[in-house]
């Protein structure tokens, strides 16, 4: 007998609530004659106990999956077999069709406190994958899991909301919320899970409008925000309820956002990147209880947030932090090379700013809108691509407009890339030579020159034999 999966059990119920036509079993799953009725779940768990692909596709939605996927180990639903390989399920929510998930109050608090009961789950038991694909479609869910780790049992889980799909989750989760500590959507929580969201095309959007957005808090959390996409974690009626934390509660977890192209777009009160927290909604950049976060706001690609990156953050790329910028961790404009756009103040203290320079008008820079304070910072001058400058060359890194501050207090500064004899000041944002570069051969060239000098020592023993 072929295994029960988690569609199949989830279907059945449906079949009960005359949607069978809807969102049918697989070839590959077998029919439940009488199914649970189960009260207590409000979920749609993708990737917990079987294996299956499945299509929502239809005019006719909003529906109200209840308990699709349902935990086989909950009280009155006969577990299925163990299944013989990996446990992977995929669920594709195309144009037209939607998927809503009620908040069910009575789940939530002691003694009960079950936020995955009102949650879309992507990857749920231990090694388990779970994909959802909104393509076109919208899902409405109080909270969104990507790659869970549930009592110790890491998952992985993507979704992909694509060609102006809608992803919302509406869970109040600030401080006074119903689940405090469970912001709306969370990408790779738990230890040794793995999570991945993308959002591509223009009016393909992920929301959490009362509610946080948590990215690699204890596992690997990736965010693309890509080909005008938005990501939206703001709440208009308490700034509070709109923060994206970036690996901020555990040196195991680790953040990688991308925003790239013409449109895309992230929207939070604050971003956290790479930092402890001093309150939920507070930095603290002297603890060390974070991981690591990189990211990287490119071709046209904008951040509208203010902006915090701690030691174990890093900021990069040529697109536009639409916010203040306070940094103790790494800065590295450009996009080989190209200029970073901070509309904003930006605070850096410690840490490295990087500057790659690849000729006298191909440079990386910093073009701040507000004020610019720099404080025992690292300012690291990369020369590449064989570019060495010439006496008298200038390249302004650090640009502010008139009327605005620019302070740099006890920097230190380094060069790669050049020899190093290399005379330099810098002035007011500006690396000025005052002497001629010469550059430093790429491992490469060494490599070419190493393999002639090989080339020539057989020829040079014959000569001396001779």
């Amino acid at each position: 007998m072929k295994q029960t999966t988690w569609f199949s059990r989830g279907a059945a119920l449906l079949a009960t609530a005359g949607l069978a036509s809807v969102f049918a079993p697989g070839a590959d799953a077998t029919a439940v004659a009488n199914p649970c009725t189960v009260v207590a779940f409000n979920s749609c768990y993708i990737g917990v106990d079987g294996t299956d692909t499945q299509t929502l596709s239809t005019g006719a939605g909003p529906y109200d999956f209840v308990g699709l996927g349902i935990n086989a180990s909950e009280p009155g639903i006969t577990p299925p077999p163990s299944p013989s390989g990996p446990v992977s399920g995929t669920l594709d929510v195309n144009a037209g069709g939607s998927i809503t998930l009620n908040y069910n109050p009575a789940t939530i608090g002691a003694p009960t406190n079950r936020p995955l009961d009102n949650s879309v789950v992507l990857g749920v038991s231990s090694g388990s994958t779970g994909t959802l694909n909104v393509n076109g479609g919208s899902v409405n869910t109080p909270i969104l899991f990507v790659g869970q780790a549930d009592n110790a049992r890491p998952s992985t889980g993507t979704a992909t909301i694509s060609n102006g799909g809608v992803v919302t989750a509406t869970l109040d989760s600030s401080s006074s919320g119903p689940l405090p500590g469970f912001p709306a959507v969370n990408i790779g929580r738990g230890i040794g899970s793995s999570g991945t969201v993308t959002v591509t095309g223009t009016n393909s959007q992920l929301n959490a409008p009362n509610g946080h957005i948590s990215i690699g808090r204890e596992g690997a959390g990736t965010l693309n925000v890509l080909g005008g996409g938005a990501v939206t974690a703001a709440s208009t009626s308490d700034p509070s309820k709109s923060t994206v934390y970036g690996s901020t509660a555990s040196t195991s977890g680790t953040t990688n956002i991308l925003v790239d192209g013409v449109g895309s777009e992230l929207t939070a009160n604050q971003v956290f990147l790479g930092v402890g927290l001093a309150a939920s909604t507070t930095p603290n950049f002297s603890s060390s209880n974070h991981g690591t976060g990189t990211l990287d706001v490119r071709n046209g690609g904008e951040v509208v947030a203010n902006l915090f990156i701690g030691s174990g953050g890093t900021l990069q790329g040529n697109g536009t932090i639409t916010g203040n910028v306070v940094s103790t961790g790494s800065v590295a404009p450009g996009n080989s090379p190209g200029t970073l756009n901070i509309d904003g103040d930006f605070t850096q203290t410690g840490g490295e700013l990087e500057i790659e320079i690849a000729g006298t008008s191909l440079y990386d820079i910093i073009n701040v809108t507000g004020d610019a304070l720099l404080n025992n910072v690292l300012i690291n001058f990369v020369f590449v691509n064989g570019f060495a400058p010439k006496a008298g060359d200038q390249f302004n890194f650090l640009q502010v407009p008139s009327g605005k501050s620019l302070t740099i207090n006890s920097p230190t500064y380094a060069i790669a890339g050049l020899q190093p004899d290399f005379q330099y000041d810098v002035v007011n944002g500006n690396l000025i030579a005052r002497s001629n570069g010469v550059p430093v051969p790429e491992p490469a060239s060494l490599l070419l020159v190493g393999i002639g000098l090989l080339g020539l020592a057989p020829r040079m023993r014959r000569q001396l034999a001779a």
